[in-house]
């Protein structure tokens, strides 16, 4: 509901200002995302949240709209892998799930030369859950049913070089896991408490590049005519 609000309040910006879009155009990005919950806890015990890495897989395709030189709007659609490392005085684990995002973000800075900070809001809906848990030596993988929340908003900030490379901070407003997940140990199935404060902080390398199409080559009339003095003679 955010994120909708959020757009329609740019699109009431545009027509307020009178502001005609200069170009519009589509890019696509890969980056690499490191993340982790920097204030969880199970209970009253403090849980470590080691950084995560991930390469794969996470890809983001944007329409952009250039409303002045030095003002932008971007909207887009992705899939990334969100997750966290978590690790207490007798567990490590690890939790992973794909997410859907649709980011909105405005674009200061040039437009025409291709850099810019850029600030904005998405949505994001989470499946495909999995979670790893390493205890004695070994590793269990299981997938309990209602462990994350379907629909997560986020805010973010970031930069965009002239040469593609691109870095971003994101924040979840919500927690990553549900209020009803609890903890199973695998050495009895026992139930421990869920998580507090799970909101995932994640960073964002990535290159974004825009779509170009090549143009049809078409004939000019000189080229017609030296076409027709080559059959002559």
């Amino acid at each position: 509901m955010r994120i909708i609000i959020l757009a329609i309040f740019f699109i009431a910006l545009l027509f307020a200002s009178n502001i005609q879009a200069q170009k519009v155009y589509s890019s696509n990005q890969i980056k690499l995302i490191f993340s982790n919950a920097p204030g969880i806890s199970r209970g009253n015990e403090n849980v470590a949240s080691p950084m995560r890495f991930t390469a794969f897989f996470n890809y983001s395709t944007f329409i952009n709209i250039d409303l002045t030189r030095h003002l932008g709007l971007s909207v887009g659609l992705e899939i990334k892998n969100m997750g966290l490392i978590l690790r207490d005085s007798v567990f490590r684990t690890k939790h992973r799930a794909y997410a859907l995002g649709v980011p909105v973000y405005l674009r200061i800075g040039n437009m025409d030369k291709k850099w810019y900070f850029l600030a904005g809001a998405q949505y994001d809906y989470l499946f495909a859950y999995k979670e790893k848990v390493f205890v004695d030596d070994a590793k269990i993988k299981r997938h309990p049913y209602n462990s994350v929340r379907p629909f997560i908003p986020s805010v973010f900030i970031g930069f965009k070089a002239k040469s593609g490379a691109s870095v971003s901070i994101h924040y979840m407003l919500e927690n990553f896991f549900t209020d009803d997940y609890r903890f199973k140990d695998p050495r009895d199935n026992h139930e421990l408490q869920g998580y507090n404060n799970s909101q995932l902080l994640y960073f964002t390398v990535g290159f974004m590049g825009d779509v170009v199409r090549k143009k049809s080559k078409t004939k000019t009339p000189a080229d017609d005519k030296r076409e027709v003095y080559s059959r002559n003679y």
